[in-house]
């Protein structure tokens, strides 16, 4: 049975957290970044087919629950009025209303800052290296780094400002590396290493261990 609340204790799952919407059209599991379970039941749907539905996928469900909180072991903790510390500065994390999320206000933190920072980085590790770029722009980006044009306009992730400064000059180089060789053949390596000091293999493995916006904001 489910209780009041339509929060249910399974033994392998877990908690499950029913929760009716009357203009869904289909039944929904979500699984949280912190391996919460929330199933979306439409209004028309008794919540023993919404069990049933549960039970069906229970091995997906646990496999899902296992992988998010495998990736939210270090996830930041952020809640509406928290510091963010971007680059050694602590910035308040506000809400804009119902709406608004802590995932949106960490961009726009992250957009302001990276704006204000990054674009002069790229000019300065340029000049350093004589390199030549057109443009910078920051964005919002969730799977990717960075990337260079093939009119060698660099384009930069925001959340390089929440990295390590060697790690965000990595990135920055790697782009700017791209304005001499455009692919990642072997000349690319090899010149992207003498920029780093030799050091491009293990910043790179250093950097494949970071997430973009790993937040849990429960």
């Amino acid at each position: 049975m489910i209780n009041k609340e339509n929060i249910v204790q399974y033994d392998d799952l877990g908690e499950v957290r029913y929760v009716r919407n009357r203009r869904a059209k289909n039944l929904a599991i979500r699984i949280g970044r912190n391996g919460a379970v929330r199933v979306t039941v439409p209004g028309y749907l008794s919540m023993k087919r919404a069990e049933a539905f549960v039970f069906a996928r229970g091995g997906w469900i646990v496999e899902k629950i296992r992988e998010q909180r495998k990736q939210s072991k270090g996830a930041l903790v952020i809640r509406d009025g928290d510091k963010l510390v971007v680059r050694g500065r602590e910035i308040p994390v506000l809400l804009k209303g119902d709406q608004d999320s802590i995932e949106e206000a960490i961009w726009r933190i992250l957009l302001k800052e990276a704006g204000d920072y990054l674009p002069g980085r790229v000019e300065e590790l340029a000049g350093e290296y004589g390199l030549d770029y057109s443009q910078v722009k920051v964005r919002r980006m969730k799977t990717r780094w960075g990337s260079c044009t093939p009119k060698n306009g660099i384009n930069l992730n925001s959340w390089l400002v929440m990295l390590p400064d060697h790690l965000s000059d990595y990135v920055i180089l790697h782009e700017l590396a791209h304005t001499r060789h455009r692919d990642h053949g072997p000349g690319f390596w090899h010149y992207l290493d003498s920029l780093t000091g030799g050091r491009s293999k293990p910043l790179r493995k250093e950097l494949r261990d970071q997430q973009i916006m790993s937040v849990d904001s429960k």
